[in-house]
């Protein structure tokens, strides 16, 4: 299975989980479809540390040019590890763990597409969704991007990197904890 658009739901976050027995994790990506691949990947404690990150080197695409636009240098990705070389600490990181997400039917699939490539098995606990439980507390129908979601909390949102969107997911989990408390 490369990137399937119809893997199994991903379930929403229940606030409980977020503990120190679960990762806040993010991918970016380049390709679509088949060609999907990780680019950037980054994982985040639950007292908010980001305890691993690294840029993946494309195989299946074309490493796209610099430009003020794009969010990644052709040097840093032309000069990235494969993910052959990251995946024995990714393993071990992941091993156990619940996985949270703010968008996790994408990061899911992204991570399963790249297993899937290279014959890795993940062995993590599972995968709660960020955004799901958003919708849930704030009431709204739609999925919200990361960026909206937390400016309903007034707070920074991501930049598509994905430390920065670990970190942004961090701290809206804990605005959502503070008001689910509150309640």
């Amino acid at each position: 299975m490369y990137f399937n658009t119809k893997q199994l739901y991903t379930p929403a976050l229940e606030i409980y989980e977020f503990n120190e027995r679960s990762l806040i994790v993010d991918t970016e990506t380049l390709g679509a479809g088949t060609t999907t691949e990780i680019i950037e990947i980054a994982f985040g404690d639950a007292s908010g540390r980001v305890v691993y990150q690294s840029l993946v080197r494309p195989v299946f695409n074309t490493i796209p040019r610099s430009s003020k636009d794009n969010r990644f240098e052709r040097d840093e990705l032309a000069s990235a590890p494969y993910w052959t070389d990251i995946w024995p600490e990714v393993s071990e990181l992941v091993h156990g763990r619940l996985l949270i997400a703010y968008n996790a039917g994408f990061d899911r699939r992204a991570l399963a597409a790249a297993c899937a490539r290279h014959q890795h098995v993940t062995e993590e606990r599972g995968w709660r969704c960020a955004m799901q439980l958003v919708k849930q507390v704030a009431g709204v129908k739609r999925s919200l991007p990361l960026a909206d979601a937390c400016a309903l909390y007034g707070l920074p949102g991501g930049t598509h990197r994905a430390a920065a969107d670990v970190h942004a997911t961090y701290q809206l989990l804990n605005a959502l904890k503070n008001s689910l408390k509150s309640e």
